[in-house]
């Protein structure tokens, strides 16, 4: 008889040869299993064939758990609000939890809970025994494996934000390379790749969390241990870190000790900031931002930071002008003013020779700052939503030789003067700029009369990030800088005839907004397919708010987007199939993922399979919202017999919502999706029928609905009814 094993392998930091130690593989001996623990998630990949991820606990286990550790004490009614404060201050880490509730146990002195509580609100070991020993020591052991000081330094950085910020991770790299933590890279895309391979270690090492989208953030008590190793003295760099903690004052007495070198004081209330301070020699990163009560920097205040290489004041929405000494700062390399909405003037910055940063967007600033054009190693430049800004001088923005992304959307009024033709002017000088990577510009009406030229296209194509907004500025959509994706946003304008074939060229996002004419445009696009061909690079297409129709037949020699994977259509009003558009543009979307279908109130049917569009292989969603008319979703060519049964080989997910006349998801009902995973019905009454079947009753994971109509379905039998019932949500 064969003997089974249970091993454990605890607290495990480098991938184990098992057969060196002479262990058998489990699928080798019948029975056997190993469990290992541990803080890489990259060890977790590498050994283990099922992976679990522990969470922290919540609110309730973590309390539950306390008061096991701490006993009946911490519910005594004085000492109970001291006791949960205490909790939440663990972030749910049960090792935490353990270690500071056994040391108060029985603890029936008010003031010794008081002082735990504040201890560790100032990211202290409290004085209870072994916390220091058993907490925080195990977490910087995972800091003590980190590769290399540099990185080490880079996690450092992030004690330097409030409790559960979230850290954008652009953010964080700009900071990195200021201080010089990164290693000199050829451009800004390198560099960007280089800090998300450090963020991606600490994530491996379970220092940082996945945040919100394009962030990351870090536990409250990894925050502790990350300033208790900041503030040890074999650490080389120094943090001062008040931020978050609702200061209503920057005291001088905070920057005392001369020993520093990261401060923050970022999300507080401070008002004022104070004079006559004190040389801080040793600063190189000062942290103001999101202080919206701040309205005034004293004159003397930043001479004080003379070694300053990044100055963010983002957020500070009071503050109405900057002290005429900024520009003495000759160190600093990132200066970060966004959002201060109040900011109306800057001060000279012909002296920042060495700054590589510089966001002034969203501001109330009418003219650029003087010296701007003597800043030589600026790298990134983002001038959007300043709505009072309206003239760059020809010739500055050409002189920033080294200039890598540019961004200035959102600038209505924004024009470049000295010569004639104002679109021509600007992008003849942004073409100069021989290093740009990234930009994104409102264009204006005019760009839509711009004439195709080789230079112009071949421009396009070297850029990793384009982005034009054409029209009236009303539609503005987030802009993540880090997605490389080139797009197109068309807003409240006329397209009757106009050639614009230039503007997608190297294109992957399509967006048109209460535009008019779009089916004469279309249809001039399709007339000229022999001249400009198709465009292979579009992958998402946009259409907001039409009125007009898309016509009827279709000349296209060529499918004018080949390689189209998600397409979205909301308030188009007379649009009765989405095949319509398809069959203008000779589209058989062949590639797409996606389909997003809102407030279309003509809409009968979505799709027409079996003429021009002959299957939807790679379909993967489908969206259909507030379509009050449509009846079914696709409907089927007869005389093709292909089409006896329709496979939808990767619908993962169907989502239908006030579709109140929908009665099928096709009238045949052969429609089989062996991969569904979720499907969403709210106010479709007359939907009996989905296509749930013995093949996915495996997959599915999620159904909801009301309870009528999930009463009311039609099954094929009560066995996969039986079978999904679990699955349903109301």
């Amino acid at each position: 008889m064969e003997k089974t094993f249970l091993l454990i392998l605890d607290d495990v930091w480098n991938t184990i040869d098992l057969d060196c130690l002479g262990i058998p593989e489990p699928q080798v001996l019948r029975g056997g299993k190993i469990i290992l623990t541990t803080r890489s998630s990259d060890v977790c990949s590498q050994m283990a064939d099922v992976r679990l991820k522990i969470e922290p606990l919540n609110e309730d286990e973590a309390w539950r758990m306390f008061c096991k550790s701490a006993g009946e004490v911490a519910t005594w009614k004085e000492i109970e609000p001291l006791a949960k404060a205490i909790t939440k201050e663990c972030g749910g880490l049960p090792l935490a939890i353990n270690v500071v509730g056994r040391s108060l146990k029985q603890k029936r002195t008010v003031e010794v809970w008081k002082d735990a509580l504040n201890a560790l609100r100032r990211s202290e070991p409290p004085i209870a025994i072994g916390f220091e020993d058993k907490v925080y020591k195990p977490i910087k052991w995972s800091y003590d494996l980190l590769p290399n000081g540099r990185i080490k330094s880079c996690f450092l950085f992030c004690c330097l934000f409030p409790e559960d910020h979230q850290i954008e991770e652009d953010t964080l790299i700009r900071y990195w390379v200021a201080e010089g933590l990164l290693e000199d890279h050829h451009n800004i895309e390198e560099v960007m790749s280089r800090g998300i391979t450090i963020i991606e270690i600490l994530k491996d090492r379970s220092l940082l969390e996945e945040g919100g989208y394009l962030s990351v953030k870090i536990h409250d008590i990894i925050r502790d241990v990350s300033k208790w190793i900041s503030d040890s003295p074999e650490n080389e760099c120094i943090s001062l870190v008040k931020s978050g903690i609702g200061l209503k004052e920057m005291k001088k007495d905070y920057l005392s000790d001369k020993s520093y070198n990261r401060v923050s004081f970022m999300g507080n209330e401070i008002r004022e900031l104070p004079n006559a301070l004190e040389e801080c020699p040793t600063v190189t990163t000062l942290l103001l931002q999101e202080n919206w009560k701040l309205k005034h920097i004293p004159d003397d205040f930043l001479p004080a930071f003379k070694s300053l290489k990044i100055l963010d004041l983002s957020d500070c929405s009071s503050i109405k002008s900057l002290p005429p000494c900024l520009d003495q700062l000759v160190e600093l390399r990132v200066l970060l003013l966004a959002s201060c909405k109040s900011l109306d003037s800057l001060p000279p910055v012909g002296g920042l020779a060495e700054l590589q940063v510089f966001d002034c967007s969203g501001t109330g600033i009418s003219t650029l700052p003087q010296g701007l054009e003597k800043l030589t190693n600026l790298r990134q430049l983002d001038l959007s939503s300043n709505h009072k800004l309206t003239v760059i001088p020809v010739g500055l923005v050409s002189s920033l030789s080294n200039l890598e992304d540019l961004y200035l959307r959102g600038n209505d009024q924004l024009k470049f003067i000295g010569e004639s033709g104002e679109i021509v002017a600007q992008l003849r000088e942004i073409m100069s700029l021989k290093r740009l990577s990234s930009l994104n510009i409102w264009l204006g009406r005019s760009a839509c009369t711009l004439e195709t030229t080789d230079s112009l296209l071949n421009w396009m194509k070297k850029l990793n990030r384009c982005d034009f907004f054409i029209g009236e500025p009303k539609f503005m959509v987030p802009w993540p800088r880090r997605i490389s994706t080139n797009s197109v946003f068309f807003n409240d304008i006329h397209l009757w005839g106009e050639r614009i074939e230039w503007l997608f060229a190297n294109t992957n996002y399509i967006c048109f907004e209460g535009c008019e004419g779009l089916d004469s445009m279309f249809q001039k696009l399709v007339a000229n397919g022999d001249e400009v061909g198709c465009f292979d690079t579009v992958k998402s297409l946009v259409i907001r708010t039409y009125s007009g129709s898309f016509g009827v037949g279709s000349n296209a020699k060529l499918e004018m987007l080949p390689n189209l994977e998600e397409i979205t259509l909301a308030k188009v009003t007379n649009l009765s199939c989405a095949s319509t558009l398809a069959s203008k543009l000779g589209l058989k979307f062949s590639k797409l993922r996606s389909i997003y279908v809102e407030v279309c109130p003509q809409l009968k049917y979505l799709i027409s399979l079996g003429t021009t569009i002959l299957s939807l292989e790679k379909l993967e969603s489908i969206t259909i919202h507030y379509c009050e008319l449509v009846e079914q979703l696709f409907k089927f060519d007869h005389q093709n017999s292909s089409l006896q049964d329709c496979v939808f080989p990767n619908l993962k997910r169907i989502a239908l919502l006030n579709c109140p006349r929908l009665r099928f998801v096709n009238e045949q009902n052969n429609v089989a999706c062996p991969r569904l995973k979720e499907v969403s019905v709210w106010n479709c009454p007359l939907l009996k029928k989905l296509p749930l079947t013995l093949q996915n009753v495996g997959t599915i994971e999620k159904i909801s609905g009301e309870q009528d109509w999930w009463d009311e379905l039609e099954w094929e039998n009560d066995d996969i009814k039986n079978a999904l019932r679990p699955c349903f949500e109301r």
